[in-house]
């Protein structure tokens, strides 16, 4: 079952919002912004507004706390570095000296034996990149491995601000359209994806669906996630997810199927 924490982030949020109006607390060759949240170290290529600065860094302060809350996990304080760019063409050359393989995605969680990196640039709606990318750091800090599609589906889960996280997300619809022309779901197809590159629209949608159905579906289901992340905690990685949510439910395909078209 989640469990609460209680932590003091009026206090921290208030300074650290003060730190990125007021000015940075020290300033590199390209950053113009430099300050600390938790875990978190942020860095900015440009300066932000009071408006940008009070909603990034309060939804940052509450989603390291929200995913430890629902899924029951406990997050180490290994540092993450948040770099923020000012643009597209920044973003790719910092990339292309350090992840080049990577330079083509709009944004980018690296976890290294250092910290975590997540790397995003300033376009219409970034924000959904910063919380995707930091879930993945998130998560990557509680446990010793992720699923591909459980992390992806996760982030998902997580990118849209809190308030439309259950029943406005835009895969629900998606789905619910594609549900009237005979999608089904295959679990074990995203279990036996291994890279990033085998991830289009289809899969981060299906993802989502089966984060989304063990997260609000029933006690059986959610029960079947809680203990996989347990097992993931211990480093036992041999038990597949599908296995489980068989075991809570033969007709667990049909079940998801139906939660999707009659959420509200």
């Amino acid at each position: 079952m989640p469990v609460s924490r209680s932590r003091p982030h009026v206090a921290l949020v208030a300074a650290i919002v003060a730190a990125l109006i007021v000015g940075p607390t020290s300033v590199g060759a390209e950053w113009v912004v430099e300050t600390r949240a938790g875990a978190f170290r942020i860095r900015s290529e440009f300066t932000l507004s009071r408006s940008e600065s009070e909603g990034l860094i309060r939804e940052i302060g509450q989603l390291q706390e929200d995913v430890e809350t629902l899924l029951a996990i406990q997050a180490s304080d290994d540092p993450i570095l948040l770099s923020l760019f000012r643009n597209s063409s920044s973003y790719r050359q910092h990339l292309a000296q350090r992840v080049p393989e990577a330079a083509s995605r709009p944004a980018l969680f690296v976890k290294g034996a250092d910290m975590s990196r997540v790397y995003v640039y300033r376009r219409r709606g970034y924000e959904i990149d910063v919380r995707h990318e930091c879930t993945h750091a998130v998560l990557h800090n509680a446990l010793p491995f992720v699923p591909l599609w459980l992390d992806e589906g996760l982030a998902e889960y997580f990118e849209v601000s809190p308030g439309d996280r259950s029943a406005r997300n835009p895969h629900l619809g998606s789905l619910r359209r594609s549900i009237l022309f005979g999608w089904k779901p295959d679990l074990e197809r995203l279990e036996a994806l291994t890279e990033l590159q085998q991830m289009g629209p289809a899969e981060y949608r299906e993802s989502w669906a089966w984060v989304h159905f063990m997260l609000h579906g029933p006690l059986e289901v959610r029960q079947a996630l809680s203990d996989h992340l347990e097992d993931l905690r211990q480093g036992e990685t041999e038990t597949r997810l599908s296995v489980r949510l068989r075991q809570a439910d033969r007709n667990v395909d049909r079940r998801l199927v139906a939660h999707l078209r009659g959420w509200r």
